[in-house]
């Protein structure tokens, strides 16, 4: 197997832009955290963005979000989109 596709840091973080959003999952862990599909509509002074987060239930709005900066990725964050070692969308 491949390793990873690292995720490219070196595009700005703009109105527009595809990320992932870590879900928060629920307290009584019958919905686990996982991965969404976000759009980025905002991003604040201190360069955290807000987004439209889409899910197959429907979709919502958050933000100012931080940025996952570690594994495992924690929720109510964001971060670039990578592929997985096997081939997930969200490693």
């Amino acid at each position: 197997m491949s390793a990873p596709t690292a995720p490219r840091t070196d595009q700005p973080l703009v109105i527009g832009r595809i990320v992932h959003y870590v879900s928060r999952g629920s307290a009584d862990g019958r919905y686990p955290s996982t991965c969404r599909a976000a759009l980025v509509t905002a991003v604040d002074e201190a360069g955290q963005p807000a987004l439209v987060v889409f899910s197959p239930e429907g979709f919502f709005f958050s933000g100012p979000l931080p940025h996952a900066d570690a594994t495992p990725l924690a929720p109510g964050t964001w971060h670039w989109p990578t592929i997985g070692e096997d081939g997930s969308r969200c490693a």
